[in-house]
């Protein structure tokens, strides 16, 4: 067997053909299953798992069941192997008893989290001001019938060293946020120094948005820097300027949209963090996991972990809240906190209802709603092309009257098309030129690469220009009529000469992915025609979830059923090492 003409047979992709090929060549004698079995884990972490499960291998690579056996033999034959390493072994693969075959890296990244969200998971000796938080939490005007989860929340950031907070679409996470820093101030009176600290989120965009609402009304002024910012990580530092012996200066340390988070950014992450500091993670556990390797906020939340007696006795003495006993006492108790009501979406409103089936993955109750409210239609050029120039049509105006700065980057960010491909038919560089033909025949000049009013968005991280991954800006005159490219961030206008924009590309449409984190009056999610192994709920949750006001669809029936009955999740052994420690272990 050929190992690697198989997977180019097969259409795998020039990295994992190039990485088996690799394995093969440190083989004294090459095993070509093993040569196949490094293959197909690559191509694994391309489509963002973080290991392959080989009991479930056969089942998504039916087109090498000739040549791979049994699970047992392969798992067998894998152990004989001098590039897979046991447990504590540097070889460049690595397979645990339970048959996860990892690449070496991705293995120890893992096992860091893991470590070090265990050794977090307790209470923290600091003392608490019951009196003074009696009166805080008195006085905090809770309009949510039954228990008011952000309480809870709050109470378990004031207690814990590590909080996963996971809510939808305005659920309140960041008034949680705010109300968890006010508590802080309370908490830092009886300390003997001032609590360090800091805000951050995977990306630019989102760490603006979280900057911005927290000190809205605050008297204290907070930064929220990107994680990357934060950790020193640049292109000389990929591993940034912090570790366990140069552990960042902070006490307490808020991260938003941490579904965005991937395993190795995670590891990072926490292997920088001080032993005493605290760690609060807030996202939404049903959205789209990240680009990359992992879906780490996923895994924590995997298990509704519950309370101990000693945190219900505290709630109940602080917030007159009555908590339900837990059984199960996992390691995570106490830690994890989910937000159930939503403050956005009014009861029955229509992109609450979307959101909520679409969530449930009730393919038939979605394209009943969608047929009810009208926001549902098969594709057609000209229904795009209607779409588009009604969407954008404030925008267009805005521009094309001249308006200031922030009047047409406010304009334009009421509405986005948002695809589930980047290329191809129904894809982002699709609608972007189709936009940009409609544009032009109103007399823009779009066929130059700069023209007054392109939207662009960056695709690079330039710590120089502090313009990160994801940032959304517009291509406008400046006072003496020469173009440059204009962001607006938490209320402060920059601007950048065109010369010294980083990588960037019109953004008309976006990908699911890149909206993670914005949000929009209106969005119109547009599907492929045929079935994709990229579609699936979170995608579908993810884009409805953008929307403020309102939703229009363009998909097959088909599509949308598809999409719904496929959850996307990533292989991972997080979940099971954090709750049931010690049982996956490499061999």
């Amino acid at each position: 067997m050929n190992a690697v003409k198989l997977l180019r047979e097969a259409g795998y992709s020039e990295l994992a053909c190039q990485f088996a090929a690799y394995i093969a060549r440190q083989q004294q004698t090459e095993d070509p299953l093993v040569t196949l079995s490094a293959g197909l884990l690559s191509e694994a972490i391309s489509d963002g798992h973080v290991c392959m499960n080989l009991h479930e291998a056969l089942a998504t690579q039916p087109m090498f069941a000739a040549v791979i056996p049994e699970t047992s033999q392969w798992l067998m034959q894998l152990q004989r192997s001098e590039v897979v390493g046991s447990e504590g072994e540097f070889k460049p693969l690595v397979l645990t008893e339970n048959g996860l075959l990892y690449l070496y890296r991705y293995w120890q990244d893992e096992q860091q989290v893991a470590k070090s969200v265990l050794q977090r998971a307790k209470a923290v000796e600091w003392p608490l001001d019951k009196p003074a938080l009696q009166s805080f939490f008195a006085n905090w005007n809770s309009q949510v019938p039954g228990i008011d989860w952000q309480k809870v929340a709050v109470l378990s950031a004031l207690r814990q060293q590590l909080v996963v907070i996971s809510g939808g679409p305005g659920t309140g996470k960041t008034t949680v946020v705010m109300n968890i820093l006010r508590a802080l101030n309370v908490l830092e009176q009886t300390t003997e120094h001032p609590l360090r600290v800091a805000l951050a989120a995977p990306t630019g965009k989102a760490a603006a948005r979280l900057q911005q609402a927290v000190n809205q009304g605050s008297e204290q002024i907070y930064e929220a820097k990107t994680l990357h910012r934060l950790l020193g990580i640049t292109a000389r530092h990929d591993q940034g300027r912090y570790s366990a012996d140069r552990p960042l200066p902070v006490d307490v340390l808020i991260v938003d949209e941490a579904s965005m988070i991937d395993i190795s950014l995670m590891a990072l992450l926490l292997k920088s963090l001080p032993i005493h500091a605290r760690l609060i993670l807030l996202g939404d556990a049903g959205q789209l996991a990240s680009v990359e390797s992992g879906a780490v906020l996923a895994s924590l939340c995997a298990r509704s972990t519950g309370f101990s007696d000693g945190f219900r006795q505290l709630a109940f003495e602080l917030t007159a809240i009555e908590l339900a006993e837990s059984s199960d006492k996992l390691p995570l108790q106490d830690c994890v906190i989910k937000l159930e009501h939503s403050y956005r979406f009014a009861a029955g409103g229509t992109v609450g209802q979307l959101v909520t089936a679409a969530n449930q993955g009730d393919a038939a109750r979605l394209m009943d709603l969608l047929t009810e409210f009208d926001s549902w239609q098969s594709f057609s050029n000209e229904q795009l092309q209607r779409q588009l120039t009604e969407g954008y049509q404030d925008y267009i105006s805005a521009v094309e009257s001249e308006k200031s700065v922030p009047e047409c980057l406010s304009a334009f960010e009421q509405f986005r098309v948002l695809c589930a491909m980047r290329q191809g038919p129904q894809s982002v560089q699709a609608v972007n030129i189709m936009m940009e033909r409609l544009l032009a025949r109103r007399g823009w000049r779009t066929s130059q690469p700069y023209y007054a009013g392109r939207p662009i968005m960056v695709t690079q991280n330039d710590y120089r220009q502090q313009l990160f991954n994801g940032d959304v800006g517009m291509i406008l005159a400046d006072a003496s009529g020469e173009l440059r490219a204009w962001f607006q961030f938490a209320g402060e206008l920059r601007q950048v000469p065109l010369s010294r924009l980083p990588a960037h590309e019109t953004v008309f449409a976006m990908t699911i992915h890149k909206s993670q984190g914005s949000e929009f009056d209106a969005i119109l999610l547009l599907m492929p025609e045929e079935d994709n192994a990229l579609l699936g709920r979170e995608l579908v949750y993810t884009a409805l979830s953008r929307a403020r006001q309102s939703v229009s669809v363009m998909a097959s029936a088909n599509v949308l059923q598809w999409s719904l009955q496929r959850k996307l999740e990533r292989q991972s052994g997080l979940e099971r090492l954090i709750n049931h420690p010690g049982e996956a272990v490499a061999r």
